[in-house]
């Protein structure tokens, strides 16, 4: 086993971190359950045909390929093999034709790669912007491994990023409620892997049990590249159900895990039904925790149930990931001491405020994001001084740990999925019978937030029934509001800005 990874400076490609990074190419880099596993050897061979037949296409560095394909071991090599020689922005599989009509869009979309016979609705959106569609084909037998075709050979040189080149675009909701695409660039996603590395200790001997979405921040860095960083292996599962826990921890042996609250609360429900006894000993050395604050009671019961620490994680898209790590020995309601290299709690001038002052979270590094796609406007909004402000309000204590009270941002994050308002209120105002809308963030005991909404109708006004139906026409499920009220008027200020705390407030 090696030692800790150390920062090193010459990692500053994608392809550094892979082909240059002291691997052993005999180790495995994915496994799946059913499959035989992708060595590091096998995994630049794939990257490098994909590059290949991708450059042989006439695609390079500059252009942007969307990726919609089920969350399966190609798929996370599929992402990691555009993003060293184009740029990536990968989907959520769940969306309908009209969003990636909209995101296509926005991405200034290349080509989109679907898997063979799947994602229908991204087929759609893609014929009605004169898109290509790129097949991919998953091969049974090789976990991770895959070809596109048809007519994606590959024959010439391939042609790898570098380090100012951007590796992926992320969808965010970032500091409005607006949809924002966050770019980010090879050097910064290289010093995030490093960075992680170090944080948890990695090593060869790691073993990641993958459950999270590729399209999330958490999928792609903390749970995928970071492990390969280190030299360690990726458990890909395929459709993970929490039921699946107990299975994979016995015949995998994984070292970690990460996951959204929601999930752990499912997760938790199923360990329950194991007799204590049979979930010690397991191979687990830590879980960890991101996208939404985590209970104290959840996280005591799951670390009692397998016996490990839960290390919770406040970040987000615009630094690759993490922002502050409650390492133990954590602090209650904290979310840790910042991993980033500088972090300030700011008021509203800009001053820097003193330990236990509520103000705006601020950071500075080598891991912050030069701002959002095509947004000068909003992005000289959202730094002052070199500070990237987040939003999110909180304070520090006189230790240099991390508490959140608030944000500022009106993102609705249903149990890990990051929801804009806006989207919501733009397809119900699409509606002929709704003269007025607004979406807005209720509390939800399992998910953290879900969605509702305040519409006002016309005469005769729309059933609730009816509002739903529209919506699924346009929206993915995840995006439709749990509850629908009718209403004289939607509250908002005087410049027509609406006041969302306030159906927070009256409906939570």
């Amino acid at each position: 086993m090696r030692n800790r990874m150390s920062d090193k400076s010459d990692i500053s490609t994608l392809h550094d971190l892979i082909f240059s990074n002291s691997q052993d190419p005999a180790s495995p880099a994915i496994e799946s359950p059913g499959s035989d596993p992708l060595t590091y050897r096998d995994l630049r061979e794939q990257i490098t045909c994909t590059v290949r037949a991708i450059n042989d296409r006439g695609l390079n560095t500059t252009n942007r390929i969307a990726v919609v394909t089920p969350n399966c071991p190609a798929t996370g090599v599929l992402i990691l093999s555009l993003m060293t020689g184009c740029v990536c922005a990968p989907l959520n599989p769940g969306y309908t034709a009209d969003e990636y009509d909209r995101y296509f869009a926005q991405f200034r979309t290349d080509a989109v790669v679907v898997q063979v016979n799947d994602s229908p609705a991204a087929r759609t959106a893609a014929t009605r912007r004169g898109i290509p569609v790129i097949e991919m084909v998953p091969a049974q037998d090789l976990a991770g491994r895959f070809t596109l075709g048809p007519g994606f050979t590959g024959t010439g040189n391939a042609r790898f990023a570098s380090p100012a080149d951007t590796a992926i675009l992320l969808q965010t909701s970032g500091t409005t409620s607006t949809p924002k695409v966050v770019p980010l660039t090879h050097r910064l996603i290289c010093s995030v892997a490093q960075r992680v590395c170090s944080t948890f200790g990695f090593t060869s001997a790691d073993r990641c049990l993958h459950i999270a979405p590729y399209y999330h921040t958490m999928g792609i860095f903390g749970n995928f590249i970071a492990p390969l960083c280190a030299g360690g292996t990726v458990i890909c599962t395929r459709d993970f159900i929490p039921s699946d826990i107990v299975p994979y921890l016995r015949t995998c042996r994984p070292t970690f895990y990460s996951a959204g609250p929601a999930m752990h609360r499912a997760i938790v429900k199923e360990l329950r039904k194991v007799p204590r006894g049979k979930l010690q000993g397991n191979s687990l050395r830590f879980i960890r925790s991101a996208s939404a604050a985590l209970p104290d009671p959840l996280r005591d019961e799951l670390e009692q149930l397998l016996g490990v620490p839960l290390i919770e994680t406040y970040g987000m898209s615009e630094v690759g990931g993490a922002i502050s790590t409650n390492l133990p020995p954590a602090k209650r309601g904290s979310v840790g001491r910042p991993v980033i290299e500088q972090l300030a709690i700011l008021d509203e001038r800009g001053t820097v405020l003193r330990p236990f002052e509520d103000g705006e979270i601020a950071v500075k590094g080598d891991v912050v994001f030069g701002g959002y796609d095509d947004d000068p406007e909003g992005n000289a909004a959202l730094f002052m001084d070199g500070w990237f402000r987040t939003g999110d309000i909180g304070y520090l204590d006189d230790e240099g740990y991390l508490y959140l009270t608030g944000r500022k941002k009106e993102v609705i994050n249903k149990g890990g999925e990051k929801i804009s308002p806006v989207e919501i209120d733009d397809v119900l105002m699409r509606h002929p019978s709704v003269e007025d809308a607004m979406s807005f963030r209720i509390d939800d005991p399992a998910l953290g937030e879900d969605i509702a909404a305040m519409v006002v109708g016309k005469n005769p006004p729309p059933s609730v029934g009816e509002l739903r139906n529209y919506l699924l026409d346009h929206l993915s499920p995840q995006k439709i509001p749990r509850k629908i009220w009718f209403v004289d008027t939607i509250p908002r200020t005087a410049n027509g800005k609406p006041l969302r705390y306030a159906g927070t407030r009256r409906y939570s």
